[in-house]
């Protein structure tokens, strides 16, 4: 087994619609594998290996991730988020993210709760919800904003 390729797959950002770098990656690998690769109107990769008669096999994968959007910079520079894909947002509080800026970098944050500590049980009880939480990088609202956007991909950070 190929584990640096598998690591390398796992690691590639591509949340829906955002597909890009994983693409890359995935075409990269295939074209020794196959006879050609296309990339159709949707974005989906297809690799095509002639074979000699007989059975004909397809193989079918996602490449994309679960993953966020960048909804929202507020004047601290905390960052809200919009989910594309499902997602449990009482899963997400204190789970590192990357948000990958329009300028190359990948940031990492931490996801946060805008919930006062010492909030009473039946409100810690309810969970948070996506609307409820923030990423926060660490960064003064000016860096932020020059190197995040509206629209900006956030994946958890994952190995």
């Amino acid at each position: 087994m190929n584990f640096d390729l598998l690591k390398r797959l796992c690691e590639t950002p591509g949340v829906p619609g955002r597909e890009e770098p994983i693409r890359k990656l995935i075409i990269e690998e295939m074209r020794s594998l196959v006879d050609e690769v296309q990339v159709d109107p949707m974005g989906n990769v297809v690799g095509v290996r002639r074979g000699c008669g007989g059975a004909r096999v397809m193989i079918a994968a996602h490449m994309d991730e679960i993953g966020f959007y960048v909804r929202h910079i507020d004047d601290k520079g905390f960052i809200r988020l919009q989910s594309v894909g499902g997602f449990d947002a009482r899963n997400l509080v204190a789970q590192r993210v990357y948000v990958h800026g329009f300028t190359g970098d990948r940031l990492l944050g931490v996801v946060q709760p805008t919930a006062k500590p010492g909030a009473g049980a039946d409100e810690r009880d309810k969970g948070a919800k996506l609307s409820e939480i923030f990423v926060d990088l660490g960064m003064t609202s000016e860096n932020v904003k020059h190197k995040v956007e509206i629209g900006d991909p956030v994946t958890l950070a994952r190995t």
